[in-house]
């Protein structure tokens, strides 16, 4: 039976956005290098490296109706299983390798990292992009004793690994690789929001409620970074550079629009009182005007 098109393959690449895995990996991917796209889906990603960053893509993945579609978007795009040892021997040496949420999906990854060193370029680097299972939405649903698997996202079930930022630490180091660049995407919820979640599970939150959340990094979707082959000259060389949580364009999306509904709520505080204002002007017209009625009435007779 063949493959049908990948959910994966709807994702798309916005020049516009900030706040997303995809951004934060194409500014890290330098102009005209050779990548290769590991579980490249349709090409959406290498297409807009091709043609915003003039890259040389060459796409990977198990799907075959995805790679058919990515034929067509990439410079090369072949079915390959990169955890097959040896498998991608005879493509060349790349600049970057690329995993843009894929690790997660490998049943051992540190050994797929660690057999990719080979087809590094001396100054090649992996690019990653990991889901953040520290973020605060699955907490929430392990309060509920909820962990419900989905079709993509955090709790996609074709994950094989969950990570949180030490575990992603610990991934490349294992792999042989140092992280030199890692930055959080973030989704973050209105505390007010948050209050009424808890409430409904009998849960009132304070300060160091919040705080904690802080400090655990609740906020973070994904982490994207680069991570370059380990040595005793990059260790000496590398210090890991933290990117802060940014105050982006999703927080701001947010807050307008719990900004909309606090004026939407004072537009219809205001209509409903002039509603009443209405009722009541029209009800004291229609009384004087009956009571005019009567009055000429009863003087006729």
């Amino acid at each position: 039976m063949a493959d049908a098109v990948s959910p994966y393959s709807k994702h798309e690449y916005s020049s516009g956005t900030h706040n997303n895995s995809w951004a934060n990996l194409f500014e890290l991917i330098p102009r005209g290098v050779r990548v290769l796209d590991v579980g490249c889906s349709t090409g959406n990603f290498g297409a807009a490296l091709i043609k915003e960053k003039g890259c040389t893509v060459v796409g990977l993945d198990t799907n075959t109706a995805d790679i058919a579609e990515a034929k067509a978007a990439l410079t090369e795009a072949q079915v390959i299983d990169v955890t097959v040892l040896g498998a991608v021997a005879g493509l060349g040496k790349f600049d970057v390798i690329v995993f843009a949420d894929v690790l997660e999906h490998l049943p051992d990854p540190r050994a797929t990292l660690q057999s990719l060193h080979s087809s590094l370029t001396p100054n090649g680097f992996v690019a990653f992009s990991i889901p953040h299972m520290g973020h605060l939405s699955v907490r929430l649903d392990l309060l509920t004793g909820q962990f419900p698997y989905t079709e993509t996202g955090l709790l996609d079930r074709t994950h094989f690994h969950f990570y949180d930022r030490l575990e992603i630490d610990d991934l490349f180091t294992d792999g042989g690789y140092t992280i030199v660049d890692k930055r959080p995407v973030v989704v973050q919820y209105p505390d007010s929001w948050l209050h009424d979640r808890l409430a409904q599970l009998g849960l009132t939150p304070d300060a160091k409620f919040f705080s904690l959340m802080t400090e655990t990094e609740s906020a973070v979707f994904q982490y994207v970074g680069t991570a370059y082959p380990t040595s005793l000259e990059s260790m000496r060389q590398s210090v890991e550079r933290e990117r802060p949580m940014p105050n982006d364009e999703i927080i701001g999306y947010v807050q307008a629009l719990i900004d909309e509904k606090d004026r939407a709520q004072e537009r219809q505080r205001e209509a409903e009182s002039r509603l009443a204002d209405l009722q009541q002007n029209l009800t004291s017209h229609f009384f004087a005007a009956v009571r005019n009625r009567l009055t000429r009435h009863w003087s006729r007779n």
